[in-house]
């Protein structure tokens, strides 16, 4: 869902401050809209790239029905990178700027795709061995976060608990307000 929520901020970001300098770099995204909607988000994010590794199946979600074209989830365009490691052998395609490829990632078959490949991109392993072990925020981010935490209200229906983890220290905040 990260490159699902990137593309919405994007597009956001975008039209909120009324920018065209707003960039987006996403790693086996999802299908977000239909083709209305591509063509809205890429007049508004032109700056756009999608990286898709070889069989990855999120990138087909939701499917794409040529059959349906005005219906269908479509990608925006454009997926600028296609990285396909089969036999041992790493290619990278650059696609048009279509969103929809057919000599790329949807040049695939249903029945290739696999979730292990959304898990690795560049040689980067993108999953980890649990929540506790996820390193992706960075210092300046968690002192950002503890000075929000400590300064301002979050109001919300349900409790929230947020939790911080630093070089197998951690500490929770939770309120319920």
């Amino acid at each position: 869902m990260g490159g699902a929520m990137a593309a919405f901020c994007a597009l956001d970001l975008a039209i909120k401050l009324r920018s065209d300098n707003v960039q987006l770099m996403t790693f086996g995204q999802p299908r977000v809209g239909n083709a209305v909607f591509a063509s809205y988000f890429a007049k508004y994010v032109p700056n756009t790239i999608r990286l898709v590794h070889g069989h990855d199946i999120v990138p087909h979600l939701p499917p794409y029905f040529s059959f349906l074209s005005k219906l269908t989830y479509h990608h925006f365009p454009r997926e600028v990178v296609w990285i396909d490691d089969s036999d041992d052998n790493t290619t990278e395609q650059i696609c048009d700027a279509s969103g929809e490829d057919p000599n790329c990632c949807r040049c695939l078959s249903i029945l290739s795709l696999s979730i292990q490949d959304h898990f690795t991109y560049l040689g980067v392993d993108m999953e980890s061995d649990d929540w506790s072990t996820c390193r992706i925020i960075t210092a300046q981010s968690v002192e950002r976060l503890r000075k929000d935490l400590a300064s301002n209200i979050i109001m919300t229906k349900h409790g929230v608990e947020v939790s911080i983890v630093e070089n197998s220290m951690q500490t929770d905040w939770s309120s319920s307000i």
